[in-house]
This record gives structure tokens, C-alpha cells and sequence, in this order.
């Protein structure tokens, strides 16, 4: 996870008490190998590099990775499929207040279209809420939240389904249950929650969604992300003399009571699939992709534009370079089901990704604007293969010595 993620995720506990949640994250390599360094050694070097990115030119094997994503990302002009390879291949992707002493740190071109500079650097002053009733992007698929992280829900017919659960029970009620009526949706009608990792700013809402709005909802996650959901739980109850009644009650209320459906790694490996039965006439499929998390889950689910079928994967969230690898291997698992089930239509519930917000906000206001998120199955494997040759060479990089991610 970005450091500019660590303190979005600081600035979304502030209002709960003063000691962030743990959050289930891998201590990286290169911060490990740092910490062993003698101080004045350490400083200098965070002083001198930056926090990620690029330092040296690509050795070979990583070079070709990186030249095959170039290759994919120049088929067509799809701006969110270039995005994965100017971010992931070129820049790194980072926070201003991160680089090392001497490193450039360049400006938004536009932040109307991208929160990602060009030289890679997040800047999430920009940020806004979507407008109201959330954005219809397909006939029966909503984006509510804001630019940088939101839900998506899907109306079929066995009931709504609800994509990641926003940060807290504030943003929940403000952000989406404020304005579902707008969107013809009734929070009630809920049947199943999909949440597609464990950090808090996708699952902060759903306690709130389970008792106050579809107590008869499943909720689905990644079975070793559900298991950092329960440690964190278990630690908050041990720990609750430390909070005042309303801090804990607070704090307890972002961290999903109960997970009813568990995505489980095959046997031998990290990764994993179940269809789950949404109802009569809709199946979803859940896989288990490692990477930003250990529990990570995307989904596959059925929709509908223009009175045409078509397959939307919603996934949920990037980055995490030291698990470069891991997400390779994740995202090659992902683009197989991808090609078997027919996924057309992609969006990740952090709209900044992929600079998804403009393509959103366009498409509130002008629902005939173009479309970027229906990418058709070549553009769906396109999009998922850049991100995959990305890792490869990002995993590459962290070998050779040529980037840094920590």
C-alpha cells in the first residue's frame, strides 16, 4: 500500500480515536532491509531516493515485460487501458511528500481528467463527491462515492448487489443511502455485499447496510481477509479499556460483524474462485486474486446496457509493488475467468485508477458520452494483461535493483 494510501487511511480514523486500526499489510523488503541500516545510513538514504518508482534503467528480462505492456496499451486509445501502462510500467506511483531530496515533483496536467501526474505522483487535493444519484455507467450499474474511492450497485433481478461498502457509516448514509432514491434504488432490496478487501475504506459502511437496511444480506469476502477482519475484532475487544464507550462502539462499527460467504484459495495455491447464486436468474463469480491485500476478491457479475447482456468485473483497488509477483500471478488467474466468462465491462472502486472519475462525471452528464469502461473482451484481457506484464516487471525491477518500492 501506497504511503500516500497510509495516510488517507490515517486521515479516515481521525474522527474514531487517535490509534489507527491495524490494517492487513506485508512489511516490505526494501524497508526491512533499511531498518537494519545504521541510522545515519538510513536517513541519507530516504533522503536521497524516493519513496518508488523508477531509479536505473530496465534490465532486459524486465525490459521486455515492459515493452509487451507498451505494446497492448497502443492497440487503441482507450484512456483508462494507457493509464495501467503509463502508471504501473513507466511512473510508479507515489505521494509528493515522498520524493528524495533532488527528484522532480511534477504538477496535474488536468485534474479534471487524472489524479496521477505525469511523472507518477497522487494528488488527492482535487477530490470530490460524485454528483448526486451517483452515476448510472450501464443500464443497471451505479458508481456512488467520490473521485477517489466509492461503491458500485447492481440492480438484477434477485435484488441489488453492492460492490465494497465506502469508508464509514457517515459516507455510507451521505454518500449513497441519501440518494438511492434518487437512483431508483432501495437500499432494501440488498442481497448480496461483495467486499473486495479488508482495508477500512471499503468496508467501513457495511455494518450499517446489515443492521440498519438488509439484515437478511450475505456478505461475501476473501477467506484470509475475512480472518484479518476477525484478528482485528478480536484485538479491539481485548483492547477496549483503552477507548471510551463511544470511541470502541466506533471503532467496532467499522469492521464487518459477520462474514457469511468465504472465497477460499484453491489447495496448493494462492488464488481461488466460487460461483455464488445470487438468485434465480443471476450468478456471480468470486475470485480470490492476492495482491493489495492477502485476501483480495474481484467479481464477475451480469448487466445490462442498451437492452444487451454483458459481463461487468468490478475490482477492487491497486498497488502494493512489493506483492509485485503475487499480483502477477493473481492477475493472470483473473484474466483467464475474464476470457471464459466473457467480461466486457471493467471499473475499479477507486475511481482514480484508471482516471475512472472524469470518465464518470462525463457520463452523468451526458449519458451518450463515451464510454471507456465498456472495453469488450479484448479490451477487458488488453486492460488485465498490462496490469499483469506491469508486476512481472515490476517484480523484475525490485530484483534487479532498478526501482524502488519502499
Amino acid at each position: 500500500m501506497t504511503r500516500s494510501r497510509r495516510e488517507f487511511g490515517a486521515m479516515v480514523m481521525a474522527g474514531v480515536g487517535a490509534t489507527a486500526i491495524p490494517s492487513a499489510l506485508n512489511v516490505s523488503t526494501a524497508a526491512a532491509q533499511t531498518a537494519a541500516v545504521p541510522t545515519a545510513t538510513a536517513a541519507q538514504a530516504a533522503a536521497e531516493q524516493p519513496w518508488g518508482g523508477p531509479l536505473a534503467p530496465d534490465k532486459p528480462l524486465a525490459k521486455a515485460y515492459a515493452d509487451a505492456a507498451k505494446a497492448l496499451s497502443e492497440v487503441d486509445d482507450n484512456p483508462m487501458i494507457r493509464w495501467q501502462y503509463r502508471v504501473w510500467c513507466q511512473t510508479g506511483y507515489r505521494s509528493p511528500g515522498s520524493a528524495g531530496t533532488g527528484q522532480p515533483v511534477d504538477q496535474l496536467t488536468d485534474p479534471t481528467t487524472d489524479f496521477v501526474s505525469p511523472l507518477g505522483f497522487l494528488y488527492k487535493d482535487y477530490v470530490r463527491p460524485m454528483p448526486a444519484g451517483g452515476v448510472q455507467f450501464l443500464d443497471n450499474a451505479w458508481y456512488f462515492g467520490t473521485d477517489f474511492i466509492g461503491i458500485v450497485v447492481v440492480r438484477t433481478p434477485d435484488g441489488l448487489i453492492m460492490f465494497d461498502a465506502m469508508t464509514n457509516p457517515q459516507d455510507m448514509r451521505s454518500q449513497f443511502l441519501d440518494q438511492a432514491a434518487a437512483a431508483g434504488l432501495d437500499p432494501r432490496d440488498i442481497r448480496y455485499v461483495f467486499l473486495g478487501h479488508s482495508h477500512i475504506d471499503h468496508v467501513g459502511g457495511a455494518n450499517l447496510i446489515r443492521d440498519r437496511y438488509a439484515p437478511h444480506a450475505k456478505f461475501v469476502m476473501g477467506q484470509p481477509d475475512a480472518a484479518v477482519i476477525a484478528a482485528q475484532r478480536a484485538d479491539l475487544k481485548k483492547r477496549k479499556d483503552e477507548y471510551t464507550e463511544e470511541e470502541y462502539r466506533a471503532r467496532l462499527a467499522l469492521l464487518p460483524s459477520r462474514i457469511d460467504i468465504e472465497i477460499e484459495a484453491y489447495p496448493g495455491h494462492t488464488v481461488g474462485m466460487r460461483r455464488i447464486r445470487i438468485g434465480r436468474r443471476t450468478t456471480a463469480v468470486a475470485m480470490l486474486a492476492p495482491g493489495h491485500t492477502i485476501g483480495q476478491m474481484h467479481v464477475i457479475v451480469p448487466v445490462v446496457h442498451k437492452g444487451e447482456t454483458h459481463k461487468l468485473l468490478v475490482w477492487s483497488g491497486n498497488d502494493n509493488i512489493d506483492a509485485a509477483a503475487q499480483y502477477a500471478i493473481s492477475t493472470d488467474f483473473v484474466q483467464g475467468l475474464a476470457g471464459q466468462e466473457g467480461a466486457d465491462v471493467f471499473l475499479n472502486t477507486h475511481a482514480y485508477q484508471g482516471a475512472e472519475f472524469s470518465h464518470l462525471r462525463a457520463l452523468k452528464a451526458d449519458p451518450s458520452a463515451p464510454n471507456p469502461l465498456l472495453m469488450g473482451r479484448a479490451g477487458v484481457q488488453r486492460h488485465l494483461e498490462i496490469f499483469g506484464n506491469a508486476h512481472r516487471a515490476l517484480a523484475q525491477r525490485l530484483i534487479d535493483g532498478t526501482w524502488k518500492a519502499m
